[in-house]
């Protein structure tokens, strides 16, 4: 068996490499803020599949013997795979929020952070408890804590991409969140019936009750990356921006009180494409970009693009015109 399970495993690595890949090019073609913390996200996803399917599937097919021997080995395992799905829910709702456009109230901030503490609390404290007092109820508990904790938080994930509306209310982004949220909410519902499938079937059941599920978390995000692929098909490259503009558009949205939508316009306006050409990049209307010009244009005191693409490189010409500002009391 172990040299069968040795061919199935290289064969996951070849699909972690495959879907990292597109994740890459994604990321590198069409330089879209999400892209830049959903790729990411992708790899750690794929790191996470790898190490879990050697506590899942190498480690009882090695170690024969009662479930309870194997906690041990278990635990070592979860030294990875705990701190890494703290890291992937982070990334997860970060692209999201990304995606969507929106801004994170600090409550909801600190609430996420409150729930990855108790999320690494309930795997240290039954880790530490296990070499005094060895399997007791309190490693239970901490299973259920922390497969309760996942499963909101991929629930909550799937319900933001499906439920809540982009800044904006833009059409084109809307049903690209929402197809992702579908594509996500099919894959986490095939592997939730796997891992439902292997805690009811027997320990001597390894191909349902460990390769299954081990295998399914390999394939948890190729329907999304499939689905991004198709959507940003149409779309051409981003331009390369030199290192020198880049610095510059820091600067500039420093200095300028620009938002994180209105940065990403202002790069792209620099690199030469009009109106229409930054609309589909970022899934909004030719208007939208329209109102999101004449924002920038207020805050940086720029009459038009040349003059915009010259404050790149020199950020500290940029000035606020006096008829935007506030008047005084």
């Amino acid at each position: 068996m172990i040299p069968a399970l040795v061919v199935l495993y290289m064969l996951l690595i070849g699909i972690a490499a495959w879907g990292s890949g597109v994740s890459f090019r994604l990321r590198r073609r069409y330089r879209l803020p999400f892209l830049r913390t959903y790729h990411p996200f992708i790899l750690l996803s794929f790191a996470y599949a790898l190490v879990n399917f050697v506590g899942e599937v190498f480690v009882p097919a090695v170690f024969p013997g009662p479930h309870e021997a194997l906690v041990p080995a278990y635990m070592i395992i979860d030294l990875v795979t705990i701190p890494l799905l703290g890291l992937l829910f982070f990334l997860l709702l970060a692209w999201i929020v990304l995606l969507l456009g929106r801004r994170v109230a600090p409550a909801a901030k600190a609430g996420f952070f409150a729930v990855e503490a108790l999320f690494l609390a309930a795997f240290v404290i039954p880790f530490s408890s296990y070499f005094v007092r060895g399997v007791s109820a309190l490693t239970y508990a901490a299973v259920v804590i922390l497969n309760g904790i996942t499963l909101v938080v991929l629930v909550a994930a799937v319900l933001l991409l499906v439920l809540s509306p982009p800044a904006g209310g833009e059409p084109g982004l809307q049903r690209l969140t929402r197809r992702l949220g579908y594509a996500y909410a099919a894959s986490l519902s095939v592997l939730i019936a796997c891992l439902a499938v292997s805690r009811a079937t027997p320990l001597e059941g390894f191909l349902i009750g460990r390769l299954l599920p081990a295998g399914m978390t390999f394939l948890v995000n190729l329907p999304a990356l499939l689905l991004l692929r198709v959507s940003l098909g149409s779309l051409p490259a981003a331009p390369e921006p030199a290192f020198a503009t880049v610095k510059g558009l820091d600067d500039l949205a420093r200095d300028a009180g620009l938002s994180d939508r209105e940065k990403e316009i202002v790069r792209y306006a620099a690199s030469g494409l009009g109106n229409r050409e930054i609309g589909q990049r970022l899934f909004i209307s030719p208007k939208t970009v329209k109102n999101h010009m004449t924002s920038i244009y207020l805050k940086t005191g720029a009459g038009n693009r040349v003059q915009l693409a010259n404050l790149l490189h020199s950020p500290e010409k940029a000035v606020v015109p006096e008829a935007s500002k506030a008047p005084e009391e």
